[in-house]
């Protein structure tokens, strides 16, 4: 009964090791199975990582290229634009030069035209105001009111110079006196005439700076020479109507123009229109 125990038991213990055996080199299989597992892995993924790379460098490469490129096609492009701005530039130019040209050749035309018109109404109104006798009385008379004028306030400065040097002549000494007389008179007369000119030449400076900046144009001049036809083709008439010295009128109508064109310049101007 003994004897069939124990030998029961080393059977069940040499099971024991045969399971022992068996599970021992499934657990070293098992081993090397994961080791060939994590190695095929690690070769998997560096595969990958290699590929990846590969293609990250020829990702690199196309976009240095593609930059390469886009700044090559910058590059074409601005000089493409400014062989096109200097084409246009230079066929702007050319074609402005040639409107210049012909502008100018126009206006010269134009001009000449122009100036024979006015010259030919100037010698026509001119030979004609030579023939009026009314129109040339008036021009005489004019000139010699504005003459007579002038002799009758340098006979007042005379006077008044003569009044002023009479203060030498109460000097006790005779030389004394007499320089004393011609030296108040002189200067009595001289700075009068001198002061008075001196304004009149300021005024005429300001009324021809004037009217020189804003209306000595080809408008001017067609007015004074319509008035000027008007006054000596129609100098009788005018006389009989209004008893007035003809150029004195021609020159007041030409006051009455600028002064009209300058009201409406000046509204103008105010509304914006300047």
């Amino acid at each position: 009964m003994q004897l069939n125990e124990k030998q029961e038991i080393y059977n069940k213990s040499d099971l024991i090791r045969k399971q022992n055996a068996e599970l021992k080199k499934q657990n070293e299989k098992l081993k090397q199975d994961k080791l060939n597992a994590e190695q095929e892995a690690e070769a998997t993924v560096s595969s990958i990582k290699r590929e990846y790379e590969a293609k990250g460098r020829e990702l690199d490469r196309r976009i240095g290229e593609a930059a390469k490129q886009s700044a090559s096609l910058k590059s074409e492009r601005q000089s493409i634009s400014e062989d096109i701005e200097q084409r246009a530039t230079a066929k702007y130019l050319n074609q402005k030069k040639e409107l210049d040209r012909k502008f100018k050749a126009q206006t010269a035309s134009y001009d000449s035209f122009l100036l024979g018109l006015l010259l030919y109404g100037v010698l026509t109104t001119v030979f004609t105001a030579v023939r009026s006798e009314a129109f040339v009385s008036d021009f005489k008379t004019f000139f010699m009111v504005i003459w007579q004028f002038i002799v009758n306030v340098f006979q007042l400065l005379l006077k008044g110079g003569q009044w002023a040097s009479q203060l030498g002549d109460k000097i006790p000494q005779p030389v004394v006196a007499t320089i004393v007389h011609y030296l108040l008179l002189i200067v009595f007369v001289g700075g009068i005439a001198i002061g008075v000119g001196f304004l009149i030449f300021l005024g005429a400076s300001k009324v021809f700076e004037f009217y020189t900046e804003d209306y000595a144009d080809t408008m001017s001049l067609a007015v004074f020479l319509i008035s000027l036809a008007v006054s000596v083709y129609f100098a009788e008439l005018i006389r009989a109507v209004i008893p007035i010295n003809l150029l004195l009128l021609l020159i007041l109508v030409h006051i009455v123009y600028v002064l009209i064109r300058w009201y409406v310049k000046g509204c103008m101007r105010s509304r914006g229109y300047y």
